[in-house]
């Protein structure tokens, strides 16, 4: 093996009937490329004399040529991912930092600015202020709670440790309950429902998806306008339930219609973007393809406003028995 290390280092032929080590059973190439030696390919031969022809040689020299080309590529390709992945990494980086000074630092300064008014204030301060003043902290500390729980969600969800405990449920529970968990962050909007009867069971797993559902309405909730519809509505369609949330805000660029779903990514120029850390639709994208299904974003048909569609598969063994089919009981 000494002729093959003097080989790679040297980045020259050695070995058998070559200038150095000619008494070695082989005879070692080099791989070159204009970034130096790749590899080192040796041949040999029970046969006494030389052990290739001028033309093997040739032959030799060109098939080490491409494949020393070939190694380049896959070292180029290579290095041109980690690349990529060091610059996605400092693109993420950047966007937490930023994301985490805003979005920790702007609840926490209400927060205390409410408490040290309440603390130090408190003899002259009217009852109606002082609620105003509590309300104040308890809907920051909300926002700080969702803050820390999108980065918990989005931290299983790069880890791999999420399994969705999925069984067969009603939407219309699963949508209740998260109607209910937004009362707050609806209540200057008017919601509406629309849920036909005689939907089939889903696959889900009911404590995501009321999350995926949760975040949904509270993106729409900061883009439309007080005031404003934001609308529920689920179809079936053959074998597909498909859930769609709608408001009537300024609407999703379509440029951005797949980057609302990138870590970190807000639509708009820095004067539209809305309080947010811009992992909320990444979260959705990641619960709801574990579930086995889809969602995609876009504007409502008329254009005014945004919407999230989402889609699950509906199981063989999901259909909701029609009340006139239903066995009867015992007599």
């Amino acid at each position: 093996m000494a002729a093959a290390k003097w080989s790679w280092e040297r980045n020259h032929i050695a070995g058998r009937g070559s200038d150095t080590l000619p008494g070695a059973k082989w005879l070692f190439q080099p791989l070159r490329t204009g970034r130096g030696c790749v590899g080192v390919v040796g041949i040999i031969r029970d046969e006494p004399g030389p052990l290739l022809t001028p033309d093997q040689q040739r032959l030799l020299d060109a098939l080490a040529d491409q494949a020393a080309l070939a190694v380049e590529r896959v070292n180029l390709a290579r290095d041109l991912h980690h690349a990529r992945l060091q610059a996605e990494t400092d693109r993420l980086r950047s966007a937490l930092l930023t994301s985490i000074s805003h979005d920790l630092r702007t609840p926490l300064a209400s927060i205390l600015g409410s408490a040290t008014s309440l603390r130090s204030q408190a003899a002259v301060l009217d009852a109606p202020t002082k609620e105003s003043l509590l309300g104040t902290i308890i809907e920051e500390a909300d926002r700080l709670n969702r803050f820390i729980g999108n980065l918990l969600d989005m931290t299983r969800l790069e880890s791999g440790a999420l399994k969705p405990n999925t069984s067969l449920a009603e939407l219309s529970d699963v949508i209740g309950a998260a109607l209910r968990r937004a009362t707050r962050i609806l209540a200057d909007h008017r919601v509406v429902v629309d849920l036909p009867p005689g939907l089939p069971l889903v696959s889900l797993d009911m404590v995501l998806f009321e999350q995926v559902l949760f975040n949904v309405l509270d993106n729409a909730a900061k883009h439309a306008p007080a005031g404003s519809v934001i609308a529920v509505t689920v179809r079936r369609d053959a074998d597909t339930v498909t859930l769609s949330i709608s408001d009537q805000g300024e609407g999703i660029p379509q440029a951005d219609a797949e980057r609302v779903f990138e870590k970190f990514y807000r639509a708009g120029g820095p004067d539209r973007r809305r309080p947010g850390t811009g992992l909320g639709l990444a979260i959705c994208r990641g619960f709801v393809e574990a579930m086995g299904g889809t969602i995609r974003a876009g504007n409502r048909p008329d254009g005014k406003g945004a919407m999230i569609t989402i889609s699950l598969p509906v199981p063989v063994q999901a259909e909701m028995p029609d009340e006139d089919t239903m066995p009867a009981g015992p007599a």
